[in-house]
């Protein structure tokens, strides 16, 4: 009996495993790509990835980092 509820216990940690990599690998490769602006005034606003506008924001980010800004 105890070498049952220890295989059944073992089991299913091992279930709850797979299950919690499931899903942190499902958010990583499936998240929506975002830009968020803070300004001075403590305002901010968030572009989608896609949007035009997040599109311009990220070519003028990839521009900084090369320059090294």
């Amino acid at each position: 009996m105890r070498m049952l509820f220890r295989r059944l216990l073992l089991l299913g940690a091992l279930a709850g495993a797979v299950a919690v990599l499931r899903r942190y690998l499902e958010r990583e490769g499936g998240g929506e790509e975002v830009a968020e602006l803070t300004f001075e005034d403590g305002s901010s606003r968030v572009l989608a990835g896609g949007s035009v506008e997040g599109r311009e924001i990220s070519e003028v980010a990839r521009k900084l980092v090369e320059l090294g800004l």
